[in-house]
């Protein structure tokens, strides 16, 4: 008897979890969308998000049944490997530069300051931030005076980590982390959008999205809740 009730507990919570969305996410826009996802699970739905650079969790794509993907549209359309349903534009990313508490950066150029000896930059391989880093750099002629500064890292928040810690003295990574973190640095100042390719911050629908569920939380992205955590992000 007490196999048998094991045994549909488990079944239960196979099912229970199966039924959850997966969603995932470049780990740059970790913390709007937890917000997003804490306001949509008082409904009672649950939502399973998983967070890496955007090679990563479009790779895991291709194993698992994630359903929805946030990131840079280039990247999903181009890089992927993934074939999307459709997609709905969350609005426009940001590049900027964040520096540490006992540091000052008022222009690009102070990046070739020699009291900035370490600059932090996601990998430009797997991370839309890396690759918008790394297009500013050479367009902004700052390549060659800063290449020896770089310490490449795997992902935004990894970039940030290091910020905070004070481990380097600035980073490329998007607004939206910034503002995440704007307590805890000595501030960000934006590039200008005319040094890296336009970054679409889309939300890619797969195959695997064909249940009411993720046309709820779909339908929920529109919402003005939503849509104001969104833009408290810089979105």
């Amino acid at each position: 008897m007490f196999k048998k009730i094991l045994l549909a507990f488990i079944t239960s919570s196979l099912m229970l979890s199966a039924a959850n969305l997966k969603i995932a996410a470049g780990a740059g826009y970790k913390k709007p969308l937890m917000e997003i996802i804490e306001e949509y699970e008082k409904s009672g739905d649950k939502i399973e998000a998983i967070f890496g650079h955007l090679k990563q969790v479009t790779t895991q794509a291709t194993q698992t049944d994630i359903t929805l993907i946030i990131g840079d549209k280039n990247f999903l359309v181009d890089k992927s490997g993934l074939t999307f349903k459709d997609f709905t534009t969350l609005g426009e990313g940001e590049l900027v530069i964040v520096y540490a508490k006992d540091k000052k950066i008022s222009s690009i150029e102070d990046l070739a300051n020699e009291n900035i000896k370490r600059i932090t930059i996601p990998d430009p391989s797997k991370a839309i931030y890396g690759i918008a880093g790394t297009e500013f750099l050479k367009n902004s002629k700052l390549e060659e005076k800063v290449k020896d500064k770089l310490l490449v890292v795997a992902t935004v928040p990894q970039a940030m980590t290091y910020i905070l810690t004070n481990e380097v003295d600035a980073g490329l990574v998007n607004l939206s982390e910034a503002i995440a973190n704007k307590d805890n640095i000595g501030g960000y100042i934006k590039v200008d959008k005319k040094y890296f390719s336009p970054i679409e911050i889309v939300i890619g629908k797969l195959d695997t999205c064909n249940t009411k569920e993720c046309e709820k939380f779909l339908n929920f992205l529109s919402t003005p809740t939503a849509k104001n955590i969104f833009n408290k992000y810089g979105l």
